[in-house]
């Protein structure tokens, strides 16, 4: 990942404490998004898909706290230790950092994608993750270091929608929403925000469109609309749209999600409603994910007939008109 992109991500972690073409049947560049019922609709059907039911899971999460502070030199009071068991006999462990003082009573989930390890002192750290949680923490928030299913591995998410089809996608979100569930429960929260990078990035997208209770979202390199399905276009990277024809399926090119919302529409389900934003950041020199090597590279801006920049400008005025109409 490109060193800008981390920068941006520390960006858009400062954010936080300072606070075109044809629509293509699947995940098109423009909304398909037709009103606040709209919404609600779609949001009810993909929780129905993961969860087969009509509401988000009510389940707490076992929590064990006072566990050993592995960043002693943080602004940190507690660390408890949160274990969310989930369908199929999956579980997640992740760790939640209560800060000392300050402490401003908000709640960052922060989650650091595709780290293939769940000990958060052995992250590269290029990627700087120790730093934005020393620097949340610093500023008062109280942060849930969330991990991804498998710590991050990609291959074991392959695994996961492999085994388990459209349940896959919920190990994926449950924890954060097992968590907020305990919050509700035990705490008197001002709010929960959510900021993550790569993966992180793609589940800081898709959660709040599923989960009102997240307010701020920041995803940082975490997906684009109007590419991964559009068939004429090569795999962007590495994600096929093609029905895992190309690639194997996971979680961003899982059809039957994005059937019922493409991204663009999961933009606006995620920053919809009363104190509700969404900042997407992606970096034009990005080397990982979502740059401009890979637009170019899968044939997007042929396709569009825009460069990167134009490509992000019109997608994202279409949908904050249509969030205003």
């Amino acid at each position: 990942m490109g060193l800008t992109t981390v920068r941006l991500f520390l960006a858009s972690v400062a954010l936080l404490l300072l606070l075109g073409a044809e629509a293509q049947a699947i995940d098109g560049i423009t909304p398909t998004i037709t009103s606040p019922a709209d919404i609600a609709s779609r949001r009810n059907i993909l929780i129905n898909q993961l969860w087969g039911t009509s509401t988000l899971p009510t389940t707490l999460p076992t929590v064990t706290q006072n566990i050993g502070n592995p960043f002693p030199s943080y602004n940190v009071a507690r660390v408890d230790q949160y274990v969310a068991s989930m369908s199929n006999g999956q579980t997640n462990t992740s760790n939640f950092y209560l800060a000392n003082s300050p402490n401003n009573n908000r709640v960052v989930i922060l989650n650091p994608g595709h780290q293939y390890t769940c000990d958060w002192t052995a992250f590269e750290t290029g990627y700087l993750m120790q730093p934005t949680l020393q620097a949340l923490l610093a500023a008062g928030y109280n942060v849930f270091a969330m991990n991804m299913p498998g710590c991050g591995s990609a291959s074991e998410h392959v695994a996961l929608f492999s085994s388990y089809g459209n349940t896959a996608m919920s190990y994926f979100f449950e924890p954060a929403v097992q968590a907020m569930n305990y919050w509700d429960a035990n705490y008197t929260f001002r709010d929960y925000n959510m900021a993550g990078l790569s993966g992180g990035g793609w589940t800081t997208t898709i959660l709040p469109a599923l989960d009102t209770r997240i307010k701020t979202s920041i995803p940082v390199a975490g997906s684009w609309p109007g590419i991964i399905f559009q068939s004429s276009l090569a795999c962007a990277d590495g994600i096929c749209g093609d029905g895992c024809a190309t690639d194997a399926c996971a979680e961003q090119n899982w059809t039957n999600f994005y059937t019922v919302a493409g991204f663009i529409d999961l933009y606006i389900m995620a920053s919809y409603g009363p104190y509700r934003r969404q900042f997407q950041i992606l970096n034009y020199s990005d080397d990982c994910c979502f740059g401009n090597s890979f637009f170019v590279g899968s044939g997007a801006s042929s396709f569009y007939g825009v460069d990167f920049a134009t490509y992000m400008r019109n997608y994202i005025v279409s949908a904050k008109q249509r969030k205003r109409s």
